[in-house]
């Protein structure tokens, strides 16, 4: 299969510094994040570490939640939802968690460089070794700037150059939080204080919001010129540099440097790394353009066509994830790693009822497993965390996880306000939903079948499973015959009861049973492929003998709720009920619940449905497994030209990664699918794809694909076994 030739670099270009955060080019190594503006006089990089939380280790749970349960439970049975809504919030929940915060901004400041005589102005996002550069040329001086993250260096590396030695500047860091500066040779070192707590923007704000105290996480860092060929002073938590033609700065922040060697060696060292993973899959629609990006986003929305565009998309989704998740850190959360505010939306947390399980949807696919490391390890930890939510909340054994997660492995139904009394007015539509471990689970058993991995599966995936089956065998209850959730939501979607009253709790939402299905029946895998003999074994069987199956409606659709409920919102943003086909497997191989799946995604859709980053991407894997090219195309083109951000950022809105992730997905989708024990080429490729190719998407079995295509024909398929044998 043929190479993409010259002049067909992935890069995101812009000929200007930009004006918004959504403009900034993002670096990452997995920890740290940086956010570059290119500005000319004052280059200004955003920054952040992964680990500045605020708050404090403390026990949220809420033994009050269960004395409550089983009232709640009697009055969903008697068709009393409304009534138990109330209680719900009122004894059920617990604080809300904590936030990301951002670690500020690190300032390049310029003396004597005149603006207005700059020209060939170019900052670019080279996606193929993960650097920013920026060129200029002012006042017959050409400048230089080279920013990238090192993972093997575990620091933020920035090469500044003049054909000149007339830089004269000044380096410095501000930050939000409580910092303090010392000199070093060279540079500075500091150390900060998170706050002790900071509401969720959207529980309150200002002031109040906020408070320091002493018990909030410790960090430090250092800033320094490595390299310089002019004069270093430092003074009043400062760093000037004069008369240079050429240095090199170095930042790190909480975890310690390991550079050795000159700039050139880590930037090959930061190469060699990224690429690691990075050249494993490529993908071709077409050349790309010497055109800033912005500006091809702008023809595309006016009707333009691009194709290339997409597959620049597609790796820049692959470059998002190595940037935001490697072994060692936190997984990517609601934004990556990059954030700017000091309250961030929805606390720049994780979202488990959809949000975090789809940042790692193109993990396995795409050939990024080296980033599922961290993800591994949170869920681990919250699975541990979760215990005690599972005694105390619900007397129930295993393991929970509720809806929102944070830096503290939080795990219980959120809603109180920090040192508030008198219960919560969480929309139950979100809170109540114990079913977060339930689904973060399920990637580790696909782990295994894309790996093969048996020591993963006996070590990890086993003891995970175990731990959610046994929550749910304990949290189902009997009903009509049949064992059922309840209470029961289908995550932040609310329906109307006989009076009229908007409600969101019921018994046994679809998602909760397609979910435990899943467990019990992963679980269960396990069990068989290790060759254990788990006496859990039979309860688990008996449970999913007995499990309430989803129901179809009075038009062919899935019933989201227990009953057909009039829906508040037909277009909600989440299609939770429709789990089952997309990202499970459940459905594979079963055309009635397939055909009712497509009614249900239809209704949804018919009404403004996908209408957010995520949801989009969520539509376009699900209309891929559906094998409807063209209907996949229409959201893909819809995210990229109603959804995407000039830096090619998903806007939800505000930012929000998951729309870049998920979207990957599900052009990867389109063009292998390996379900339900049937592998499919170009199962749904639009017409708009005419020719491409694509090399090395992994299905299952430790194998990879390449395929060539033409005029919508496939021409070359290529099974390769990634063992080489």
């Amino acid at each position: 299969m043929g190479e993409r030739g010259k002049g067909n670099r992935l890069e995101i270009y812009f000929d200007r510094p930009a004006t918004a955060w959504e403009e900034t080019l993002p670096v990452g190594n997995g920890s740290l994040g940086g956010m570059s503006w290119g500005g000319i006089q004052e280059e200004v990089i955003g920054l952040n570490e992964e680990s500045l939380w605020s708050g404090y280790e403390r026990d949220r749970n809420n033994p009050q939640a269960f004395d409550s349960l089983e009232k709640v439970r009697q009055l969903i049975f008697e068709g009393r939802n409304f009534e138990a809504e109330p209680i719900i919030w009122e004894t059920m929940l617990g604080e809300y968690g904590e936030s990301y915060l951002p670690l500020g901004s690190l300032h390049l400041k310029y003396h004597g460089l005149k603006e207005e005589t700059v020209r060939a102005y170019e900052r670019r996002l080279d996606l193929e070794e993960a650097i920013v550069t920026e060129k200029f040329q002012a006042d017959g001086v050409s400048y230089g700037r080279e920013l990238f993250a090192s993972y093997p260096g575990k620091a933020f590396i920035s090469s500044l150059t003049s054909d000149k030695p007339v830089m004269d500047l000044e380096i410095y860091l501000e930050s939000p939080l409580r910092c303090a500066f010392l000199p070093i040779p060279d540079g500075l070192s500091f150390t900060g204080r998170c706050p002790e707590h900071l509401d969720p923007s959207y529980a309150r704000t200002g002031e109040e919001a906020i408070i320091w105290g002493y018990r909030g996480r410790n960090f430090s860092g250092s800033l320094a010129v490595a390299e310089c060929d002019g004069q270093v002073l430092v003074e009043k938590g400062r760093i000037r540099v004069q008369n240079a033609s050429r240095l090199v700065i170095t930042l790190a922040a909480v975890r310690p440097m390991s550079l050795q060697g000159a700039y050139t060696d880590w930037k090959a060292a930061h190469i060699q790394d990224y690429q690691s993973i990075f050249k494993k899959v490529e993908l071709y629609l077409g050349p790309q353009k010497e055109v800033p990006t912005d500006e091809r986003l702008r023809a595309l929305r006016e009707g333009g066509e691009d194709n290339g565009l997409f597959a620049l998309y597609f790796q820049y989704g692959r470059y998002l994830m190595i940037s935001s998740s490697r072994k060692g850190s936190l997984p990517a959360n609601l934004q990556g790693i990059w954030s700017w505010d000091f309250q961030a939306p929805w606390s720049c947390n994780w979202t488990t009822n959809i949000n975090l399980e789809m940042n790692y949807w193109p993990a396995l696919g795409c050939g990024l497993e080296e980033c599922l490391e961290p993800y591994f390890t949170f869920v681990e930890k919250l699975a541990r965390h979760g215990k005690e939510t599972a005694r105390v909340n619900y007397h129930c054994r295993g393991s929970v996880q509720h809806h929102n997660a944070d830096g503290w492995y939080c795990t219980n139904p959120m809603g109180v306000v920090y040192g508030q009394e008198g219960g919560s007015k969480a929309s139950v539509s979100w809170s109540m939903w114990p079913m977060g471990l339930a689904w973060l689970a399920q990637e580790f058993y696909s782990y295994y079948e894309y790996v093969q991995d048996l020591d993963f599966l006996e070590k990890e995936a086993y003891p995970l499973f175990r731990e959610a089956a046994l929550f749910l065998v304990d949290w189902l209850v009997p009903y009509k015959g049949r064992y059922v959730t309840c209470p029961s939501t289908s995550p932040e979607n609310t329906f109307y009861d006989e009076q009229g009253r908007v409600c969101s709790v019921t018994l046994a939402s679809a998602m909760d049973m397609e979910l435990t299905r899943d467990v019990f029946t992963h679980y269960l895998d396990c069990c068989r492929i290790l060759k254990l003999q788990d006496p859990f074994m039979e309860e688990v069987k008996e449970r999913l003998d007995k499990l309430a199956d989803v129901q179809i409606g009075s038009f062919g659709q899935i019933l989201e709720w227990f009953r057909e409920y009039r829906e508040v919102e037909p277009g909600h943003r989440h299609v939770s009920h429709l789990y089952g086909l997309f990202p499970s497997e459940l459905w594979a191989g079963k055309p009635d619940l397939e055909r009712a799946a497509r009614i249900s995604l239809e209704h949804r859709l018919s009404h403004g449905g996908g209408y957010t980053g995520w949801s989009c991407a969520w539509i376009i894997n699900l209309m891929a497994v559906l094998g409807d090219g063209e209907g996949a195309w229409d959201y893909l083109h819809t995210l990229l030209t109603r959804s995407t951000y000039p830096n090619l950022w998903d806007a939800h809105e505000p930012f929000q990664i998951d729309g870049n992730f998920g979207g990957i997905a599900g052009m990867a989708n389109l063009l292998v699918q390996d379900r339900g024990g049937v592998l499919k080429f170009l199962p749904a490729l639009p017409k708009q794809f005419r020719e491409g190719f694509v090399k090395g998407l992994r299905i299952k079995g430790r194998k990879a694909v390449d395929i060539r295509w033409s005029d919508g024909v496939m021409e070359e398929c290529r099974i390769w076994d990634l063992d080489g044998a």
